[in-house]
């Protein structure tokens, strides 16, 4: 059944949303918590998805550029990737602005999630 002037069936416009989320849930988050993120036992590690954008964030930066590896496997096994333009690792902590002064490769850099820029800067 198709609505009227409408060139695909409704009922799919329900599923892939659904599908969006669900394949992600698998590919991504369960392997991360269940499977990549108990190897790193003495580092913090966290991870932000909605739909098929998503932000991880580590404590030491070897953790951070190994999962970069790690997932870049992971997703071309179901013939996935990431973006290359979208894909980068950020120094985001608390001493990121005096640790990149000191060697002198000027202000962090934000990244934009969910139509927000972050930025790495403190105010008082």
């Amino acid at each position: 059944m198709k609505a009227p002037g409408s060139t695909r069936r409704p009922h799919r416009r329900f599923a892939f949303p659904i599908l969006a989320n669900v394949f992600p849930h698998y590919v991504i988050d369960l392997w991360f918590h269940e499977a990549w993120r108990p190897n790193v036992p003495d580092s913090e590690a966290i991870i932000v998805r909605y739909a098929d954008d998503f932000v991880v964030g580590f404590q030491y930066k070897r953790y951070a550029e190994q999962y970069l590896r790690d997932v870049r496997e992971r997703l071309a096994r179901f013939g996935l990737g990431l973006h290359p333009d979208k894909t980068r690792l950020v120094e985001f902590r608390r001493f990121a602005s005096m640790n990149r002064r000191q060697r002198g490769v000027g202000k962090p850099e934000t990244f934009d999630f969910l139509g927000l820029t972050h930025d790495c800067t403190t105010t008082r």
